[in-house]
């Protein structure tokens, strides 16, 4: 994919915020990543998610190891969570694989909506 040069500045300064999001609240980096790629690339919802899983993995390593050096991570909850999360991700790659149409969209924005609203509350 060729991009101009207007899209790659604008794919530089949100994925810059993207990554400052993702290190100061150890999540969330990817909805922007995601939101970016639907805007700017206008990839399709499924390749969208899967791309800004991609970008974070690194965000997120180097995030991670900022925040051992520091001493920061409580490691028996943390273990738990991953076991969690790396079972959960396997499920839900596979299960995003499976969708059809806009229903990975739909999704998407519920999950969205739905966090915003119970951090509201």
């Amino acid at each position: 994919m060729d991009l101009s040069a207007k899209n790659k500045w604008i794919l530089l300064i949100f994925s810059a915020a993207a990554g400052f999001i993702n290190g100061f609240l150890g999540g969330g980096g990817g909805v922007i990543a995601v939101a970016l790629l639907l805007s700017v690339l206008k990839l399709h919802q499924k390749y969208a998610q899967a791309t800004a899983l991609l970008v974070v993995l690194p965000l997120t390593a180097v995030s991670a190891a900022v925040y051992i050096f520091k001493d920061s991570v409580d490691w028996i909850p943390t273990l738990w969570t991953t076991l969690g999360v790396v079972v959960g991700g396997i499920v839900g790659a596979l299960a995003l694989n499976r969708l059809k149409g806009n229903v990975a969209k739909l999704i998407f924005a519920l999950v969205l909506i739905a966090g915003g609203v119970k951090m509201f509350f």
